[in-house]
């Protein structure tokens, strides 16, 4: 298997050989790892991790359409390139996000407490990414169970966790500020 090319051994893992698989991985993970560190930066080894190995989930989930039309590691480093852009996204609407929060203090104020918090909610949600706060919204207010909203979105669960996780902790950061001391019931648990 040493001496098998790296498409040879794709097909073969295709084929159900998990054999191939491993000596892929091993052929290709330090540079692959290097590539997606170097691109994140030294400062941000945690998230390379996962990264690198979102690579190898995708490397996964795409083997029965891989076609050796390419190398190998022309169609493996598209793949890591893919999601380092895709990380690069979220990072700088992260960055859009929190600038938005902080010059962004045009909402209605309403002198009732609980209509102050629901006018807030309805500011914050306006902030949120449109993916974000259509799983929001799919499953605080629809109701729908996290299993029901992949398939509507047509998402991965963990994709749809993530969703989840950073629409959350927006919705939080943003009612802190706007409600500041006020809100000592926790709208999200």
């Amino acid at each position: 298997m040493n001496n098998d090319t790296d498409e040879t051994l794709m097909l073969n893992f295709s084929a159900g050989d998990q054999g191939a698989f491993d000596a892929l991985y091993r052929r290709h993970r330090a540079p692959l790892y290097r590539y997606v560190l170097r691109q994140l930066g030294v400062s941000q080894q945690s998230r390379a991790e996962e990264l690198f190995q979102d690579v190898w989930f995708r490397v996964v989930d795409k083997r029965s359409s891989y076609e050796p039309s390419a190398k190998f590691t022309t169609w493996l480093y598209r793949i890591a390139h893919n999601i380092v852009i895709d990380e690069y996204r979220k990072q700088q609407s992260e960055k859009d996000y929190r600038a938005q929060l902080d010059t962004d203090d045009a909402w209605e104020q309403p002198d009732n407490p609980a209509e102050r918090q629901q006018s807030a909610l309805k500011h914050c949600m306006g902030l949120l990414a449109p993916k974000q706060r259509e799983a929001f919204l799919l499953r605080h207010e629809a109701g729908f169970e996290p299993a029901q909203i992949c398939d509507i979105v047509d998402a991965k669960p963990e994709t749809l966790k993530t969703r989840l996780r950073y629409a959350l902790d927006q919705l939080r950061q943003c009612l802190t500020k706007k409600l500041g001391a006020e809100n000592d019931t926790p709208i999200f648990r």
